[in-house]
C-alpha cells in the first residue's frame, strides 16, 4: 500500500468515527446498484428494424394530415413535441369534442409492453393502427383511403422505396415508419440518469432523499419500476372514475378500474396527470397518493402513507430530477411533391 493510499484510508475511518451513528449516509452514485434504472437503446422488433430512411419517412407521417382525412388533425396535432409530445389538456379531443381520457406522451414508448390507459393494444404497431383508423380522432378513413392519398404523391413513392426497397405504399408500412419514428422518443440524460453515471453532483440532496422515499417509504417503485419507471401493468389507485379501465379488455372484474402505469421520465414536462387529466400538477399527485386515493374501499390499492412536507418537497425534486436535457424537436422535412399547408390531392 502506497503512502497516499494509507493516508487515503487512515482519513475514511476517521471520517466514519466522527459521523453521527444515526445519521443516515447519503445515496451515492453507484453503477452497479443503479443498473436496473439506466435506460438502454430503445429496442425495435425483428418484424420491423429500424433504419434511417424509415424513421424519417415517420417523422414526415407524423406531421402530415392526410393520415387522418381532416386537414387541422395530424398525429403532432395531440402529441406536439412542444407541450412533451402530448398536448397539456385535461382529456384528448375528437373532431370537436371532449374524448373520456387524457392524451398520454410519446416519451419512452419503445419501452412498454401494453399501450393505451386500458392496454386494448400488444405492440406500438397495433396502437398506432387502431389510433389512425379511430373514428373518435375526428374524421375517420380506412387503410384503402390513406393509401390512396399518401400513395398519390410522387414524394412519398421516392421515400416509401428508401424505407423499404419498393415504392409499394401500404398501410402497413405506413404504420411500421411511424412505430421506427416513435420508438426514437427517448428521454435520457437527466440528472438522475447522470447521477447514476457517478457524478454525485447532478441530483440536490433533496432529490437524492427523494429517490430514497421513491424507494422506500413511498412504495412508488411498487409499480413504476425500471429504466422507464414503470411496470405496463394495471393498478386500481381510488381514483374517482366512471371509467372502467382495463375491464374493458379483459372482461375481468377484478381490472375493472384499472389503468396502465405510466412512465414518469419527463413527468414534470406532462401536466396534466392520470387517466383522465383529474390532477393538474405533480404536487396534487403526491398529494393524491399521500392520502391514499380518493375512493377508500375494495379494489383500491393505495394506503395513506404520512408523508411529511419536507418528505413530499423531496419527492417532487426526485420526479424533477427525471426530466431529461434538450430533446430533438422533430421539424417535418417533406419530400418533394408533398404540400406543407396539408392540403388534399
Amino acid at each position: 500500500m502506497t503512502n497516499r493510499t494509507a493516508f487515503a484510508a487512515a482519513l475514511a475511518a476517521l471520517a466514519a468515527l466522527l459521523l453521527p451513528a444515526q445519521a443516515p449516509a447519503a445515496p451515492v452514485a453507484n453503477p452497479s446498484s443503479g443498473s436496473a434504472w439506466r435506460l438502454p437503446p430503445p429496442p425495435y422488433p425483428a418484424a420491423n428494424p429500424y433504419n434511417q430512411a424509415k424513421a424519417e419517412l415517420g417523422r414526415q407521417l407524423f406531421f402530415d394530415p392526410r393520415l387522418s382525412g381532416d386537414p387541422s388533425q395530424a398525429c403532432a396535432t395531440c402529441h406536439n413535441p412542444g407541450l412533451g409530445w402530448a398536448d397539456g389538456m385535461r382529456r384528448a379531443m375528437g373532431g370537436n369534442r371532449a374524448l373520456g381520457r387524457h392524451t398520454p406522451s410519446l416519451f419512452n414508448l419503445a419501452y412498454l409492453r401494453a399501450f393505451f390507459w386500458d392496454g386494448r393494444a400488444q405492440t406500438l404497431e397495433d396502437a398506432i393502427a387502431q389510433h389512425i383508423l379511430a373514428p373518435v380522432t375526428g374524421e375517420s378513413s380506412s387503410a384503402v383511403d390513406i393509401e390512396r392519398r399518401i400513395g398519390s404523391l410522387a414524394g412519398y413513392r421516392a421515400a416509401f422505396r428508401q424505407a423499404f426497397e419498393s415504392p409499394r405504399i401500404t398501410f402497413d408500412r405506413i404504420v411500421q415508419a411511424l412505430a421506427t419514428f416513435v420508438r426514437g422518443i427517448v428521454s435520457r440524460d437527466s440528472p438522475f440518469d447522470r447521477w447514476l453515471g457517478g457524478d454525485a453532483t447532478a441530483m440536490s440532496e433533496e432529490a437524492r432523499e427523494g429517490f430514497a422515499l421513491f424507494t422506500g417509504k413511498a412504495g412508488c417503485v411498487r409499480c413504476h419500476s425500471g429504466p422507464a419507471f414503470t411496470d405496463s401493468h394495471f393498478h386500481n389507485i381510488g381514483l374517482n372514475s366512471v371509467d372502467p379501465g382495463h375491464f374493458e379488455v379483459s372482461g375481468r372484474p377484478e381490472d375493472r378500474n384499472t389503468f396502465r402505469t405510466p412512465g414518469l421520465r419527463n413527468v414534470a414536462a406532462t401536466p396534466p396527470y392520470m387517466h383522465n387529466g383529474s390532477l393538474p400538477t405533480l404536487d396534487a399527485v403526491i398529494e393524491f397518493f399521500n392520502r391514499g386515493g380518493d375512493r377508500i374501499g375494495p379494489g383500491n390499492e393505495l394506503k395513506p402513507l404520512g408523508l411529511s412536507r419536507e418528505e413530499k418537497r423531496d419527492l417532487r425534486a426526485f420526479l424533477d430530477s427525471l426530466t431529461g436535457g434538450e430533446t430533438e424537436m422533430p421539424v417535418p422535412i417533406l419530400p418533394r411533391g408533398i404540400i406543407r399547408t396539408g392540403a388534399r390531392r
